[in-house]
């Protein structure tokens, strides 16, 4: 029975390209978003949903970047809500203290500092999971939370 998955998964062309290929794009399609707003979320779900139940490999693939994705999307609303309250702290203090607004500031200036690093760390954990799949491994991603399975 497996030997016949296996066979059947090697005659799988979606979009007329090796699985491999497949799973490499299906990942950098999170990119998408750079020229079309929500493209980048939207594509890897579709290229998912579209092959999952043809092929193992591209199922897992999109587990991890559905996971991937969700992680993110948590961890840029924890940082916006951190950001917005280091502002409002920062404008409310700003008369009153010196001291603390000079303490303020300096944390908000760390926060863009993190913000700009989530954002490296974002490109490069794609990358990595792009080249990954392109070698007929599954592209995982590096601290993410697993909510799918």
């Amino acid at each position: 029975m497996l030997l016949d998955q296996e066979s059947r998964e090697e005659d799988i062309k979606p979009w007329n390209m090796d699985i491999n290929s497949f799973c490499m794009l299906m990942h950098l399609s999170q990119f998408a978003s750079t020229v079309f707003p929500l493209a980048g979320i939207i594509m890897p779900i579709i290229m998912w949903q579209q092959f999952k139940k043809d092929s193992s490999v591209i199922h897992e693939n999109g587990k991890q970047i559905m996971n991937f994705m969700l992680t993110t999307l948590l961890g840029g609303i924890v940082l916006a809500i951190v950001m917005v309250a280091m502002v409002m702290t920062l404008f409310t203090n700003a008369s009153s203290d010196q001291s603390q607004a000079v303490f303020s500031a300096m944390g908000l200036i760390t926060i863009l500092i993190f913000a700009a690093g989530f954002s490296i760390v974002y490109v490069v954990f794609i990358i990595l999971a792009a080249i990954k799949a392109y070698h007929g491994n599954i592209g995982t991603y590096p601290l993410t939370i697993k909510f799918i399975r």
